[in-house]
């Protein structure tokens, strides 16, 4: 019996509360369309782009530098696709881009979808890129280049579906090491740049809806608060205060008498627990509705002044505002053995209200024309209110009742608040010496009160289909959790320039210094309802008439409030990183560029998991305290070539090594839950740093025309890389998280835009034409053993998340009255391993997806654009398979958006 929440705050540590406290804590501060039609048309590529030129002229051998003509485009919004390679091809390192107006033009919403055109980048889950076959472990973001915290405790990335497309400038992913980048990322580092100050003043506003073909069936929903439209639940959620004055006031629970010490008597102790659990939200019954009508809006406006002596001022402020819901059918089974027989069987169908608002707020100042502050304040938050309806089979429900049907409301609210200011400043009369700064301020938070789940057993007839009968399963009690986590983060640095000649090469060097510092807290609380004593034809009722004041309170039912946390699932943890580097930049004769440096980390962790007594946990005498701290520096050497072959082409070599470090919840052994396929996931202490030497060449064809070309290849060798391995328990199905011995991964990449032109330089509809895409062909193995706790199935294969192929596909069309845009875009990636298999199940699939995107923009003015779009247009569905049998599904249906847009 419960009666108040065990102790998850040490009494010897400083506790902290506040308004969305669930518990006293521990303040802790420190193939429908062909992949060969890509493969097809990036080769056409190579042999019929043939550069267009303007006028006659004979070609310059020169490094592409500030002297440089700038690629004239004629089309519409080509020059948006050209504008991002030209500074592509001025970057140090390989590095893809891409811009607004890019992203404006497939029609994407948000960063994750937007980053998945880029080549070698796939999306999973609609919130995590993986990179060159890399998952999003071996993946780091930055906000206008300082790291931010993750709102998610499942994941050390932040979820890129958080960023609106409408607040971002550009995105850039840098898939080479450099000594000013941080060293832990092995596929790529992505930057988020929001909106820029502008040089003049604009007003925009946008106003859409949605439309998906799942939405013609209901919506899933129940009672909940008035706040809706905000994403913030107004407190008819949160968990209750009585609860938390009942521990202070009472204390805990006599683990053998199973009564309350400071009361003293059991009856009292009973009356007390039914009272608190008369304070919990308990009107949970799942219902249907009309699907809400979906809206979405954005406004930015900017502007800059002139303010004498060479000052001048800028701001921009945006906003954006989302909400709708999604309606969705999942299949979700579990294997017993390699011969396909089914352990568990989930049919489940449910609604996912979404709410996304985001504002920004940038400022700089110009002091003169060597001196530039500027000021980023960027706050987002993602709420999902998800319910669902299951239908269950097991090897349990054979007879009566003969199936399940399991009940879940999972709501969640997470935000991400970042305050970041950096500077410029040269010093003329000091050898031109520039020097960077940047301070960084920022707040995660994940907040999912009154988590619900609850089951019934059921009897179907098996000639309908229909239920006839359901009575609440008693036995797996009805189950409310209670959690939060607390992400913050300081990132601040500096970076001092100084311009030389030396041996006739124009020579930068330059050196710096960055900390980092994260201090995060999770907590989770669960509380049951067992009521066993009810009578069937209370049992055979909905939840909120089985579970009423009266039948709560009514002593012969024996109602209690129980305590149902089975694990330690509570965690604090603190990173700490003190990094220098040097760097140097040597151009010579504007045909070779040189650079390359030298990058040093000190990495300080320490990951505590927390007992229900507040104390820090040792796993029943597994681990010592020493083994939740990992303390290690290493040092991150870099060097990258490029030869400028001639105008238009560029060759460039790379070498760099880095490292991937686990992630926070990979290292605590606290359960958590996968938020896709539910398999319950439990941290691994012993889990080591893993670290990747990276190897790069690409050659660059950029023509006067606007078209491009590239073809590069890269090798990666990686040092015991972490994987996550399924285990099969008495518990059911789980994963952990392990390193393999080694791994590699090496591939191809090509990428190419190309217009139409070639065909009849005089016709405007075929200049207004042009095609891009992008194909990567690669390939990986790791070597995993067995040990005390898992048995591989496969002691070598290819890494988890890895596909053999990812390809981008873009037909896009301008009209040469400016009138109308046209974008078709296709995407699909190779199967990939989501974990690996053990006791003889084959590793579990996800199998490619293809989709088909279709823009179209009309323009009635200068002023005005009208933009449909159709998403998913094949229909296509996300399936995974194990041993050859399904085992996950879901429809994600067709949406189509519309939106009419406003610009001054």
């Amino acid at each position: 019996m419960f009666v108040g929440l065990p102790n998850h705050g040490n009494p010897n540590l400083n506790c902290t509360q506040d308004s969305h406290s669930m518990k006293t804590k521990p303040s802790f501060t420190t193939s429908k369309v062909s992949v060969a039609v890509a493969s097809a048309l990036s080769a056409a590529a190579i042999f019929t782009a043939t550069p267009v030129f303007a006028a006659e002229e004979e070609a310059q051998p020169g490094y592409a530098g500030d002297d440089v003509e700038v690629i004239a485009v004629t089309a519409r919004l080509k020059s948006a696709a050209s504008e991002v390679m030209e500074e592509r091809r001025e970057q140090a390192y390989v590095a893809d881009l891409m811009g607004s107006d890019q992203i404006s033009r497939t029609g994407d919403s948000d960063a994750a979808a937007a980053l998945r055109r880029v080549t070698g980048l796939t999306l999973k889950d609609g919130k995590f890129i993986y990179v060159r076959g890399l998952g999003e472990r071996y993946s780091s973001t930055s906000l206008n280049g300082a790291i931010v915290p993750s709102p998610d405790p499942t994941r050390n990335v932040v979820p890129l579906d958080m960023f609106p497309a409408s607040i971002i400038e550009s995105l850039s992913v840098q898939k080479a090491g450099s000594p000013n980048a941080p060293a832990a990322f092995g596929g790529g580092h992505v930057d988020i740049r929001t909106k820029a100050i502008p040089t003049d003043f604009f007003f925009k506003f946008g106003l859409g809806t949605r439309y998906n073909t799942n939405d013609s069936d209901d919506a899933y929903t129940y009672a909940s608060g008035d706040d809706e439209w905000k994403g913030k639940d107004d407190g008819i959620r949160a968990f209750p205060q009585s609860i938390e004055d009942a521990y202070s006031t009472y204390g805990g629970i006599d683990p053998i008498s199973d009564i309350l010490p400071v009361v003293g008597d059991l009856d009292q102790a009973r009356q007390i627990n039914r009272e608190l659990a008369l304070d919990m939200h308990r009107d949970m019954t799942v219902k249907t509705q009309d699907t809400d009508f979906a809206y979405r809006g954005n406004v930015a406006v900017g502007n800059s002044w002139d303010l004498g002596k060479d000052t001048i001022f800028g701001f921009v402020a945006a906003g954006y505002y989302k909400r709708q819901q999604e309606n969705y059918e999942e299949l979700d089974v579990e294997l017993a053995d390699e011969n396909g027989t089914i352990n568990n069987s989930k049919e489940v169908v449910g609604t996912d209200s979404i709410v996304q608002w985001s504002t920004l707020l940038n400022m700089g100042f110009e002091f003169d024309e060597n001196n530039k502050v500027e000021t980023y304040t960027t706050y987002l938050r993602d709420t999902s209110d998800d319910v669902s309806i299951a239908i269950e089979e097991t090897i349990d429900t054979i007879s009566e009742p003969n199936a399940l049907q399991v009940y879940s409301v999972e709501y969640e609210e997470r935000t991400l608040i970042s305050n970041q200011a950096k500077g410029t400043h040269f010093f003329p009369s000091l050898y031109d010496i520039e020097v960077n700064w940047f301070y960084s301020d920022a707040r995660a938070e994940r907040y999912a009160p009154n988590e619900l789940s609850y089951t019934y057993g059921v009897v179907i007839d098996e000639q309908t289909g229909d239920i006839t009968s359901r009575r609440l399963n008693t036995q797996d009690e009805p189950k409310y959790v209670y959690t939060r986590l607390d992400d913050d983060t300081e990132n601040t640095g500096f970076e001092v320039k100084l311009p030389v000649n030396f041996a006739g090469a124009e020579v930068t060097l330059s050196g710096g210094y960055s900390y980092f510092e994260r201090a995060r807290e999770n907590y989770a609380t669960r509380l049951g309802f067992e009521a066993d004593k009810f009578g069937n034809d209370i049992l055979e009722l909905e939840f909120s008439d089985i579970f009423t004041d009266e039948n709560i309170l009514d002593e012969e039912k024996d109602f209690e409030l129980k305590d149902a946390s089975t694990s330690t699932e509570d965690y604090v943890a603190a990173e700490m990183i003190d990094a220098g580097f040097f760097s140097f930049d040597a151009n010579f004769d504007d045909i070779w560029r040189f650079t390359g440096g030298l990058r040093y980390e000190d990495f300080r962790r320490t990951t505590l998991p927390i007992d229900s007594d507040g104390e820090i946990s040792d796993e029943g005498g597994r681990y010592d305290i020493t083994d939740y701290v990992v303390v290690e520096d290493g040092w991150y050497p870099s060097l990258s070539a490029t030869w400028q072959q001639s105008e238009e082409m560029q060759w460039r070599f790379g070498a760099s090594k880095t490292i991937v470090r686990p992630d926070l919840r990979e290292v605590s052994p606290v359960r958590f839950q996968d938020p896709v396929t539910g398999i319950d996931s439990f941290g691994n202490p012993e889990l080591e740093s893993s670290d990747i030497l990276n190897f790069d060449v690409r050659w660059e064809w950029y023509m006067e025309s606007g078209s491009n070309l590239s073809v590069g290849a890269f090798y990666k060798d990686l040092e015991a890389p972490i994987e996550p391995v399924q285990r099969i328990t008495e518990a059911g199905r789980q994963q952990k998280y392990y390193n393999a011995e080694s791994g590699y991964i090496y591939g191809i990449e090509t990428e190419f835009l190309r217009d139409f032109s070639f065909i009849d330089s005089d016709s405007d509809i075929l200049e207004g034409m042009f095609i891009a895409g992008n194909l990567t062909l690669s390939d990986s193995e790791i070597e995993i053993k067995p040990n005390s706790e898992i048995d591989p199935t496969n002691t070598k294969r290819r890494m988890t998340g890895h596909s053999e192929y990812v390809a981008n596909l873009q037909f896009s069309f301008d009209s040469p009255d400016g009138w109308h845009s046209t974008t078709l875009v296709y995407n699909v990636f190779g199967k990939r391993i989501a974990w690996g298999g053990s006791a003889g199940l084959d590793d579990v699939y996800e199998q490619p997806f293809h989709s088909l995107d279709f823009t179209y923009t009309l323009f009635p003015t200068d002023s005005l654009d009208i933009k449909f779009k159709a998403k998913n247009i094949l229909g296509e569905e996300s399936e995974y398979k194990q041993n050859g049998n399904k085992t996950y599904w879901k429809d994600p249906g067709t949406e189509f958006t519309l939106q009419f847009a406003y610009e001054y």
